[in-house]
């Protein structure tokens, strides 16, 4: 019978999903006793999922003495392949909301409410705050608080610590071998619940909305952003599964069914943090390295979300539009730079886009009145941008392991 639920599990989670969506309109103030569920199935993952993802950056990185130069090929490589898919994904952005323009004609009444528009006053990207936030003073408090960027930063330099101080590190990194394995086993069992959790989850979601009324009311004016935005998710993912499939040479058909569970988690939590375990085992078996997916996928996982970025790309576009601004060829490009910079600050956890907005609105001088139009909708949308950066993550794992020297075996470091 266990192994039945294992064998089966993804089929189970795309039948809640479709459960989900059918009780969350006939039956919505179900999900008002039920909600809890989804959340006791996410501070489970999250348990689990952050000492993986410390460990298996210490194991992975401290298992590196003597091949430092083996670690700043691949951080090339890592660095190369983010910043050319964020680039991608906001470009995407700029064409399809210039060529379609859906946010032209539309009411400004629906942000401004019948109030006179004043345009706010510009507001300082806060660079030095970012940075001295990725290093903090007190990593424990950042591990309190869920904060994975710190953490993720910390384990690599205390993972090339380790490495550099050679054989007398050894017990540390079996240590964060054991906390790896122990985690994974935990995550593996986790995973049994998804079903029952991604139900609670997606149902109090569509519910929600369906009750407050508010979906109803601006689906028509959010119809064409909506539309655009999802072709433009949709055209960035194809174009990394392509490259997957034309690089590691296999069919599109076998990665798609491979990463069927990536796609029903990162829908059913809207989270790549907590898709994280099953994305990485999905890599693993697409021809990835184990290096370097324990490298990538959780770095990439705070700072890769090209989807995220898109949305506040296409967002500012569609309210400009909306408000008549017009902005210039420059200014969009710095509106760009803004996008990739703020998403990179908001990492893997659920519907953080909100925060990334106000930067951003406050660039163009968009009312920040234009974030509550969103937010009867952002609950879907955001998964859809979750399963986009979570599996563009790892199509850039593969890839990358590609193009890694065949005759350098870095994965023995880390299983030794």
């Amino acid at each position: 019978m266990f192994q039945f639920f294992v064998r089966y599990n993804k089929y189970f989670i795309l039948i809640s999903v479709a459960l989900a969506i059918l009780f969350g309109i006939l039956t919505p103030k179900l999900f008002e006793h039920i909600k809890f569920l989804g959340d006791l199935f996410i501070n489970l993952l999250k348990l689990f999922a952050l000492p993986l993802i410390c460990s298996a950056l210490i194991a992975a990185l401290g298992g590196l003495s003597g091949n430092i130069s083996n670690l700043k090929s691949l951080s090339k490589k890592l660095v190369g392949y983010m910043v050319f898919s964020e680039i991608m994904a906001v470009t995407i952005a700029l064409l399809l909301f210039n060529t379609f323009q859906p946010g032209t004609g539309g009411n400004p009444d629906l942000i401004l409410n019948g109030q006179p528009y004043h345009a706010a006053e510009h507001q300082n990207f806060g660079f030095t705050n970012f940075i001295l936030s990725i290093f903090p003073d007190n990593v424990f408090y950042s591990l309190t608080n869920f904060e994975l960027l710190p953490v993720v930063v910390f384990s690599i330099m205390f993972g090339i610590g380790c490495s550099v101080a050679g054989n007398v590190t050894r017990p540390i990194i079996n240590l964060a071998i054991s906390i790896r394995e122990a985690s994974t086993r935990c995550l593996h069992g986790v995973m049994l619940l998804a079903p029952v959790g991604i139900f609670a989850l997606v149902g109090a979601g569509v519910a929600q909305s369906y009750l407050s009324g508010d979906l109803e009311e601006n689906f028509t004016a959010l119809l064409a952003f909506v539309g655009v935005l999802t072709l433009g998710l949709l055209l960035h993912a194809l174009w990394q599964l392509v490259a997957v499939a034309i690089v590691s040479k296999q069919k599109i058909s076998h990665i798609l069914n491979k990463s069927l569970p990536v796609f029903s988690m990162a829908f059913g939590t809207s989270s790549s943090v907590a898709t994280l375990p099953v994305a990485m085992h999905t890599a693993d078996q697409l021809k990835s390295k184990p290096f370097v997916t324990q490298f990538m996928l959780p770095l990439c996982a705070s700072i890769n979300v090209g989807g995220m970025m898109m949305y506040e790309m296409a967002a500012a576009l569609f309210f400009s539009q909306m408000l008549g601004l017009d902005l210039s060829i420059s200014q969009q490009i710095l509106l760009a730079v803004a996008c990739i910079l703020g998403g990179m600050a908001e990492g893997g956890i659920p519907e953080t886009s909100m925060v990334s907005l106000v930067i951003v609105f406050r660039i163009v001088n968009i009312p920040l009145s234009a974030i509550t139009i969103l937010l009867p909708l952002d609950r879907i949308i955001d998964r859809l941008r979750t399963m986009v950066n979570i599996f563009g993550n790892m199509c850039g794992v593969i890839l990358i392991s590609q193009w890694t020297n065949n005759e350098i075996q870095l994965e023995e470091h880390v299983n030794t």
